[in-house]
Parts: C-alpha cells; sequence; structure tokens
C-alpha cells in the first residue's frame, strides 16, 4: 500500500466505521447524513478515480482492503462503496470517455456530486447480462434537429444505488437498419451515460433486498431520446459496450464481493474466537470443546483461503487484466467461503447472535448472505 492508501485504512476508514451503527442502518433502511457526507467528503466514491480528476487514485489492492475493513462493520456500507468502485463508470470513463465526458463526469464522480450507479440486469436477464433482454435502442436523428443519436427503451431491476444515484451507466442493444453510422462504431452491446432528470428516465421505485438497507431499485424508460455525447466513448464506441462490460464485471466479481468475505472470516474469527475464549459451559471455555474447535479450524481456513484468493485476484486486475473466467471463479467460490465462515461463526455464538441489537455483530451479515451468493 502507499502512504496515502495507508493514511486512509488508519484514519478515515475507522472514522467511517465509528460512525456506522450497523443495527440502526438496518432498523431506518439508511445510513445518517453524517455518513453519506463523510463518504462524500473523504472520496470514498472516487477511490479509483485518479487523482488529476480529484479522485484518490488507489489501487484495486488498497480498495479491496477499505471494502474488507467496511464489511466488518457494515454489509451495508461495504455494498454501497463497492459499486462506485467496480460496477459504477468512473473508470470506464478514465479508460474510455470523450475529452467532455471526463471533465464533466469525473470530478463530480469524485467528490460524490454525481453517485453512479450501472443499469445492466433486466426481468429476464441476470447471470446472461449481456443477453440485453428488454433493454434495446435504435440509431436515428432526431426529428427537430436532426442529431445523431438513439432512441432506447429499456427495463432494468436490481440496480444498486439507483435510489440516490445521479448518473446510470446503461448497457444497450443498439441497432443500425438504416446504417447511420457510416462506418463509425458498430452494432451490439453499447453503454450510455444519463444523469437523473434526463427526459423519459424514470429512477425507481426501491427494493428492498431482504434485511438489508444498501440502496437497490429499478431504472427504466421508453423511447428514450440519447445523442451520441451520452454514448460513453462518443460514437466510436457504440458496440463496444462487451469489452466495457468485462472490464467492469472482472472488478465486481473479483474483488468486491470476496472482499466481502474477507471482512466476514476477519469478524468471525477474531469476535468469535475471542467469544469462544470468554464463554464457558460446564464451568470450561467452549474453546475447549472439539466441536467449537471443529467450526473455528473450518472458518479458519476459509478464511485464509479467500484472503489469499483475494491478493492474487487484486495483484491481477492491477496488473490491467481483466480474466472474466478467474472473476466468476472467484466470485462463486469466496462468496460460498463466505457463507460457511458466517454460518459456523453463527454456530459458535448461538444465542448471543440471533437477538438483534447495536451488540450484534453477527445476525445482519448472517441474513445478507443469500444477497453476495
Amino acid at each position: 500500500l502507499s502512504p496515502d492508501e495507508q493514511s486512509s485504512l488508519d484514519n478515515q476508514v475507522p472514522r467511517l466505521c465509528s460512525i456506522l451503527n450497523d443495527h440502526d442502518v438496518v432498523t431506518q433502511k439508511d445510513f445518517t447524513k453524517e455518513a453519506w457526507d463523510y463518504m462524500r467528503d473523504e472520496k470514498f466514491f472516487g477511490m479509483k478515480i485518479p487523482k488529476e480528476w480529484g479522485g484518490l487514485g488507489f489501487s484495486t489492492h488498497a480498495v479491496s482492503c477499505v471494502l474488507a475493513k467496511l464489511a466488518t462493520q457494515c454489509f451495508d456500507a461495504n455494498a454501497t462503496v463497492a459499486v462506485p468502485n467496480s460496477l459504477g463508470p468512473g473508470e470506464l470513463l478514465v479508460r474510455y470517455g470523450t475529452d467532455e465526458q471526463k471533465e464533466y463526469f469525473l470530478p463530480r464522480l469524485a467528490n460524490g456530486t454525481l453517485i453512479p450507479c450501472f443499469g445492466l440486469t433486466g426481468p429476464h436477464s441476470g447471470s446472461d447480462a449481456t443477453s440485453l433482454i428488454g433493454s434495446d435502442c435504435v440509431v436515428s436523428k432526431h426529428p427537430e434537429t436532426g442529431e445523431l443519436g438513439v432512441v432506447a427503451s429499456f427495463k432494468k431491476r436490481y440496480i444498486t444505488l439507483a435510489p440516490v444515484a445521479g448518473v446510470v451507466g446503461l448497457g444497450l442493444n443498439l441497432s443500425d437498419p438504416d446504417g447511420l453510422l457510416g462506418g463509425e462504431g458498430g452494432e451490439g452491446f453499447t453503454v450510455a451515460l444519463l444523469e437523473r432528470g434526463h427526459e423519459g428516465l424514470r429512477m425507481g421505485p426501491r427494493h428492498i433486498p431482504l434485511n438489508a438497507a444498501f440502496m437497490n431499485g429499478t431504472v427504466e424508460g421508453e423511447d428514450v431520446w440519447i445523442p451520441m455525447t451520452s454514448i460513453l466513448g462518443g460514437q466510436e464506441r457504440c458496440g463496444f459496450g462487451w469489452n466495457m462490460f468485462v472490464e467492469c464485471l472482472a472488478e465486481g466479481r473479483g474483488v468486491s464481493l470476496p472482499a466481502g468475505s474477507i471482512g466476514a472470516a476477519r469478524t468471525v474469527l477474531s469476535g468469535v474466537g475471542a467469544y469462544s475464549r470468554v464463554r464457558k459451559q460446564f464451568k470450561v471455555p467452549i474453546a475447549e470443546f472439539g466441536g467449537i474447535q471443529e467450526a473455528m479450524a473450518k472458518a479458519g481456513s476459509d478464511g485464509l483461503i479467500t484472503i489469499a484468493g483475494g491478493d492474487v485476484m487484486n495483484a491481477i486486475v492491477d496488473n490491467h487484466e481483466a480474466p472474466m473466467v478467474i472473476s466468476s471463479v472467484m466470485k462463486q467460490n469466496c462468496t460460498e467461503r463466505g457463507r460457511r465462515i458466517v454460518e459456523c461463526g453463527m454456530d459458535i455464538a448461538a444465542g448471543s447472535a440471533i437477538c438483534r441489537g447495536d451488540k450484534n455483530y453477527m445476525g445482519n451479515a448472517y441474513m445478507s448472505l443469500p444477497i453476495a451468493i
């Protein structure tokens, strides 16, 4: 880690954790204004954006460390910070955005003026998100100005941060039946950038994923006019969305979700491990019982494997690679290990982990497990 990255982990991240009361967040289904403001002010939503654009310029490994730490305190904070630094369009703008798009969006994304989300999943497009069923756009000219653009209709579901997002990256299936592109750009998967308030764009209503409180909702529109200036990268990047998707999802699947499992491992092995030494049954610490030792050993081994896998994946992404298969394996393997780790922790903590309240550091994570899976 660089000195700036280590300083953030030593100062800003613990400060944010101290602001967050996990029980209150889940009960109120939102963060406090203080927490939202602190995340914006300290650029938690712009960790991957380069410093030249006002971001923190953190490495993938540093972002993973931040997310893992947040996961030990509040699953919803982990999810909220993860999206702008993986599934949000910030890094795609850095790599593929036009100069005008970079100058407008990146400073606003870095300071939290605009919170981003990425609209890909739909009612009929889940794991096969790139099928883009029900998310179509046709190249056309504006009937009044003659400006070249697309007319799009889309229905997106389960979009994290949509209810509070100021800009959405939309995955669309572009067609050009009249050949208006003229050889600049092509048909296929295309990403558009639309700000909240764009004519015809509807952000909402909100989903409530199980017991979690992180913002999640719908993004919809019918016959929405989108100028070519709002296509990420401009007209020449029409049909280039698959490449962007692979890079974007590699980080979301391979880095952000495993970081949550790493946080779960550290919570269980430190918190539940300490509990097992002080909790006594039959005048003996339960840590001396074979069944408890077995559960702790399973959690410990899964935790170490998850941490090792995270370190390798972080290094791969920091080397500017985006391996789709490896990231998918990381997502499946680490979230499953995370589930087993938390289940072991719940088995050991027993009654102390099922009564909800400020002191329960396991219950909310346990109830949120299917979301990560």
